[in-house]
Order: C-alpha cells, then structure tokens, then sequence
C-alpha cells in the first residue's frame, strides 16, 4: 500500500523562511583620521585651539672675539603658531515604537547602533582625508597635470625613492621609523607589479608589530605603505579624457593637527514626543583639522594601468 504524503490541505502552515539576522553593505576601513597629531581642548574653552611651533636659532659658525672682553650680540628667540576652528558635526535616526515592536529582527536595536556607528566613522575619516587634500605639497607623476598626464604615469618604485629623497631633505620627520603612504589599491598593483611582492616587507615580520596601522600592506624604500579604495579618484581626467586620477597621501610626522572638544559619539537622544513613542539614536563631535607643516603633508597624483577607461 502506497502511502502519499503532502503538505495539501496545510499550506497555510508551510511558509517562507526568513534569515534573523540583517547582514550589512560591504565597506572600507577608515585609515585617514588615525595620522593626525591631536590635541584636546583641556586647558580652556574657545571656538578654536592653537597650536605652537619653535623656529629654529641660526647656526653660528664664527669664532668669538679674540679680545676675550667683547660680548656677543644675542639672538632672539622665534616661534609660530596656528588656530584649528571647531566645527560640529552628526547625524541622527529615530525609530518609532511600532517599528520596534513589529520588526521580526531580534537584533535590530543593536543593528541600528552599528549603522550609526559605521557612518560616524566614515564621516570623521572623510573629514581627516578632505583636510589632508588642501596640502599646497601637492604634486603629478611626471610632472604633469589635469587633462594632461599619461596612461604611463604609473606610480614607480623610482618614483617612491623620490618622494623619500624629498622629504629627508625637507627635514620631514618619520612616523616612528617610516614614512606613511596612503595608496589606491590600483596604485598598489601597479607599484607591486614592477617591484614584486619580495621587496615589501611583510607586517607580520615587522620587529615592532604594535605599529601596524589599519590595512597596512607592508614597508618599501623607507615607506609604510597603506592600502584604501577611499583615496580621491577623478574620472577621465588625463590624455583623451580617459584616463583617471589617483591621489596618493605621503605624511610625516605632525602633517595634519586635529582639535578636539567633544571626541565622536554616540548619543541617544531624549524621547520628547506625547506618546514617547519616537526615539533617537546619533553620533556627534565638535572637532576641527587643520594642516599642520605642509612639508609633512605631500600629495601625488597620476595614473594606473587598471584606471584606463578607453
């Protein structure tokens, strides 16, 4: 006897099932704000924070008076500063009560805590990247510019033992014992592609592990070299108009000043409505950045073999 079983009949007790928990978009790390030297407002209150910069006393080179009574002629002494403004910056959601008592994600509460917090940290990271982008150190591979640099203006191994020349002239000073440049993974291929992998030297054989930065790729010619699809891209900005733009971030020590009076937050705003049904969640910072030494602070901007759009 053949038994047939089938759900007719129930099909209103046979549905779809659903995943409970939300996946988010796919996203880059933050690598910009984390090379800013900062400084908190702990002393006093004022819309911007200032900071000092000693200028250096002259070498003397010549010899005292041979009389052995003349006195020198003092020097004196010099020194700079700048003002950092502070600017406030957040957003804000607000969920209402019947969205969280219908949503089907046991998860949601903490799920929109982390939407809030992803967009405060790609905000504040833009925010650093922007500031670095008015560095007037800004320069083109193959001394080129806008509308005019080629498709072979590819970021080289000689190219990046320049930049190091240039900035041990400038007097820059490392970030601990290297140099920071911040690179479009299309420029990584380029660079790797002619040096090969062999001649970076891999994070995980630093001595100093402690000092890897967030998507370090590893050391060459004096450089640490960070990888980011958040670097400045302009489309079809060379030769023919089909050719684009990549910057590149080169820093030293103290390149970008960040001032702080309210560090980035999260905050959870008051429910201030009759039926306290609607609820705020948001991130906030009052905070400011500011180009500290310009030769400490480079930009260079060319080509890559994979942004060739013809």
């Amino acid at each position: 006897m053949t038994v047939t079983i089938s759900t007719t009949g129930v099909d209103a007790q046979v549905q779809t099932g659903y995943d409970l928990v939300a996946d988010f978009a796919l996203q880059s790390i933050p690598v910009f704000d984390q090379f800013t030297t900062t400084k908190t407002a702990t002393t006093n209150q004022g819309s911007g924070i200032t900071f000092h910069r000693w200028s250096d006393l002259a070498e003397t080179t010549t010899a005292l008076n041979v009389d052995e009574v003349t006195d020198v002629t003092p020097v004196g002494l010099v020194s700079s500063s700048f003002e950092v403004t502070g600017l406030e910056y957040g957003s804000t959601t607000v969920t209402s009560k019947k969205l969280r008592s219908s949503t089907m994600l046991p998860g949601f509460s903490a799920d929109q805590v982390t939407l809030v917090a992803r967009t405060m940290a790609f905000s504040i990271d833009t925010l650093a990247r922007t500031e670095m982008e008015t560095s007037t150190t800004e320069e083109f591979i193959g001394d080129k510019a806008l509308g005019t640099f080629l498709a072979t203006d590819i970021l080289t191994a000689d190219e990046v033992r320049q930049q190091h020349a240039s900035a041990v002239t400038a007097n820059v000073q490392p970030m601990g014992s290297d140099y920071i440049w911040i690179l479009h993974p299309h420029q990584a291929y380029d660079l790797k592609s002619e040096t090969g992998d062999g001649a970076f030297i891999a994070p995980a054989q630093y001595v100093n592990t402690d000092k890897v930065y967030n998507n370090e790729i590893g050391k060459f010619a004096g450089f640490k070299f960070v990888e980011s699809n958040r670097c400045k891209i302009l489309a079809d900005q060379g030769t023919g108009s089909v050719i684009d733009a990549y910057w590149s971030y080169i820093f030293g020590a103290d390149g970008v000043a960040k001032a702080v009076w309210t560090p980035p937050g999260i905050v959870q705003g008051p429910v201030t409505d009759y039926l306290l049904r609607l609820v705020p969640l948001g991130w906030y910072a009052y905070l400011g950045y500011g180009i500290f030494r310009d030769e400490a602070m480079r930009l260079l901007i060319g080509a890559s073999s994979m942004g060739v759009n013809a």
